[in-house]
């Protein structure tokens, strides 16, 4: 019996200790957990309970301002909103889900169905649902925060939950373009995120973008509600730099209109231009069509109209995807900078300041083309087959004759030669402070025969680029000196105070002040009688030269002028290049009519005096005398002595008003309308047809219709002139005494190059 007693004692003792080790393990365990937890896991706990209670919110900066030269604002930045949701707070809450995303839908303009999909994450405290929301759009979601519905709480009392506690917004920032077209080829634009992607904004993205600022909150374990001691850290974003530019918006504003009636009237692959301080460098505009130009507020879209019409009509998906994707690339480039094209003849100038700088070439030294030349074996025509006869070197260039500077070229040697090419910049890239910029394609000069200075000498079988031209030319007009472009002129901090600014930079001398001088001089005959005629512009001295070259291996042609004014105090220097125009493709035929009106119009904004012949006098228009009120006999001759055409339309004895009115300006001898009744005022013309007239055909058509005619071209080379565009349409009815300009152009002894 004791012996029992013993065993049971024995066995409750082992059972006791058995519990006391399962005890002390699972004690143990806790003590390991926890300190996996505390010690292991704990700062990864940590961070996961802070980022459910915690919000870190980046503020973008409000990105600096572009200016244009006079301070006009072409891209600044705007405060707007982001708009999120607290998906956790829509647990067990579909009702709120369902109107909060109807609501969001209508407001923020988007797909309800999948932006009720996006919300369904109910793991996340922050759903962004749009960047960048305009504050009418804001002020319709706060409106609509500021609402409640009802539901019962666990005491089944009815509790008042408003849409704040699922919506919330913050600072944010968004980019405006003032005219969303104007200078986009050069401005680019930002991306979703704010950064720059094209143009100047990604090239000073560092400058424009600012520091963004931070606002770091707590947060509740539920609702989006801030816990009710309130804990937030603001750190205020930093406003980037500014730029102010070397760009002028009237001077781009007459640049790009200009090259969208090219575009349109050539039906070309694409046109472009630049305008150029010739003393600093600085690009006064820069602009082109077919590519380069689009909505900078939109720039996805496929802005070109002609090329949206063309990839409609791509049947297949797939192919109409990727072509689109490719037009968008193409209207993102900038062609002046980045493409290059063959320069034709208006290379002569370099080659002809090459040879007058090494002194191969006296002006007085004649030549005589018979129309081809043979070098190396190979025969080099003239564009005048007939050849151009005994000419200097100032006829020839007037001329464009190739055989001349293809004979005085080679004087210059492979070696000669390249020098000049190397010095005027067409060998490496001009550095202009733009993204993207290309280089020229020429021939491996340590591979060079004297076929390809006899080609090059003229013009042909090598590519450049538009800024590397427009430099060059810059280069002859300045006397010599080789300047880098530029486009920024200086960089302001957020109070307006320049932190940096852009000094003209000579690269180097390239050909003496008295070689520029004769060029010059050169060049302007060539726009006064030569192929550059159809480039003349009354009352300014205009030193320019055509280019017409064939891109080898196609029927296409480059039409192309180059040109700077005044001719003996260069201030502006211009070059022009269509790509591809349909019809005559000649550069003083279809490139130098465009030059001359962008020239004519930056001359007179930038109030460069002008200088008149006597001929030119003669032909200028007069003021006219307010006759109203006198009687219609009186009238008549008051005006007709200054030498006026003078209508009288009603049946009345005074003049009860005058088209033109008194005190503006009108050609000599134009017409004048003298009105004597109500009724006679209503009286319209109908606008004729002047296509293919001549200055005086015109004048004197629209002068028998009671009509004024404003000429634009050389007014001085009389019949040699036609008719190629007017402002007036034919066919609209406009009011007697009206003024249209008409634009004519020559189409005699224009021809250049390739031609």
């Amino acid at each position: 019996m004791a012996a029992l007693k013993t065993s049971r004692q024995k066995l409750m003792q082992r059972a006791k200790f058995v519990r006391i080790m399962i005890c002390a393990v699972g004690l143990t365990a806790c003590l390991i957990a926890l300190v996996y937890v505390q010690l292991v896991k704990g700062s990864e706990y940590r961070e996961k309970a802070a980022q459910n209670q915690l919000r870190d919110t980046v503020v973008s900066a409000e990105r600096g301002m572009i200016y244009d030269a006079n301070g006009m604002p072409l891209a600044e930045s705007s405060n707007v909103k982001k708009v999120y949701v607290d998906g956790a707070a829509f647990r067990g809450q579909e009702e709120a889900r369902e109107a909060v995303a109807s609501t969001l839908a209508k407001v923020l303009e988007m797909d309800e169905k999948e932006l009720m999909n996006k919300i369904s994450n109910t793991d996340s405290r922050y759903i962004l649902i749009k960047r960048r929301v305009e504050n009418a759009q804001i002020q319709k979601i706060l409106d609509f925060t500021g609402t409640y519905y009802e539901r019962p709480d666990a005491n089944g009392r009815l509790r008042k939950i408003y849409y704040s506690e699922f919506i919330g917004t913050e600072p944010d920032v968004k980019r405006y373009y003032s005219k969303p077209y104007l200078a986009s080829g050069i401005l680019g634009f930002t991306g979703d995120d704010g950064d720059g992607q094209e143009g100047l904004e990604v090239k000073y993205d560092s400058v424009l973008a600012g520091v963004p600022g931070r606002i770091i909150t707590a947060k509740t374990g539920t609702y989006a509600a801030n816990m009710p001691i309130e804990y937030k850290n603001v750190y205020d974003p930093q406003q980037g730099n500014s730029l102010v530019l070397t760009i002028d918006e009237y001077i781009q504003s007459y640049l790009e209109n200009a090259l969208q009636s090219a575009y349109e009237d050539t039906q070309c692959d694409s046109v472009l231009s630049i305008v150029m301080d010739v003393k600093t460098g600085a690009v006064l505009g820069m602009g082109s069509r077919g590519a380069g130009y689009y909505d900078l507020s939109d720039p996805y879209k496929i802005a070109d109209e002609r090329i949206s019409l063309a990839l409609d009509e791509i049947e297949d998906e797939e192919e109409q995807r990727q072509a689109r994707r490719a037009a968008r690339i193409r209207q993102w480039r900038n062609i002046c900078i980045s493409d290059s094209y063959e320069p034709g003849s208006v290379f002569k100038v370099f080659t002809g300041s090459a040879l007058l700088e090494e002194g191969l070439v006296t002006m007085d030294e004649t030549y005589t083309c018979v129309g081809s030349v043979q070098i190396a074996g190979s025969l080099y025509n003239c564009h005048r087959h007939s050849g151009h006869g005994t000419q200097d070197i100032t006829h020839a260039l007037m001329n464009s004759c190739n055989p001349f500077f293809i004979t005085r070229g080679l004087r210059l040697g492979i070696s000669g030669f390249n020098k000049y090419v190397e010095a005027f910049g067409f060998l490496e890239r001009t550095g202009i402070d733009l993204p993207g910029e290309g280089n020229s394609v020429y021939f491996d000069t340590s591979k060079m025969i004297q076929a390809n200075v006899a080609s090059a000498a003229f013009g042909q079988s090598f590519q450049v680029t538009p800024i590397q031209m427009i430099t060059a030319i810059s280069c002859v007009a300045n006397g010599g000196k080789l300047m880098k472009p530029y486009v920024v002129a200086r960089q302001l901090d957020a109070d307006g105070n320049v932190i940096a600014e852009t000094q003209p930079t000579v690269k180097r001398q390239v050909i003496s002040a008295e070689t520029s001088r004769k060029m010059r001089d050169m060049m302007e005959a060539v726009v006064r009688e030569g192929t550059g005629k159809n480039a003349y512009v009354t009352g300014y001295r205009v030193a320019g030269k055509t280019g017409t070259s064939e891109n080898l291996g196609t029927s296409k042609y480059w039409a192309s002028f180059a040109c700077f004014a005044p001719a003996n105090d260069p201030q502006v220097a211009m070059i022009l290049v269509i790509d591809n125009p349909q019809g005559a493709h000649g550069g003083g035929a279809v490139a130098a009519p465009i030059a001359s009106g962008i020239l004519e119009n930056v001359l007179q904004y930038l109030n460069v005096e002008p200088q008149y012949t006597q001929q030119e006098l003669e032909k200028m228009e007069v003021v006219t005398k307010n006759v109203v009120g006198m009687p219609v006999g009186e009238a008549r001759q008051t005006l007709q002595a200054d030498g006026f055409t003078v209508k009288v339309k009603g049946d009345g004895e005074e003049v009860i008003s005058q088209i033109p009115s008194g005190g503006q300006s009108v050609p000599q001898k134009g017409a004048i309308i003298l009105y004597t009744s109500e009724e006679a005022k209503a009286d319209m013309q109908e606008m004729p047809d002047l296509t293919g007239l001549t200055m005086n055909e015109a004048t004197n058509a629209l002068l028998s219709l009671g009509l004024n005619i404003k000429i634009a071209g050389n007014s001085l080379m009389g019949s040699e002139l036609k008719a190629y565009s007017q402002s007036v349409e034919p066919g609209e009815q406009i009011p007697f005494g009206t003024t249209v300009t008409v634009h004519f152009k020559s189409y005699y002894g224009v021809t250049d190059g390739a031609e």
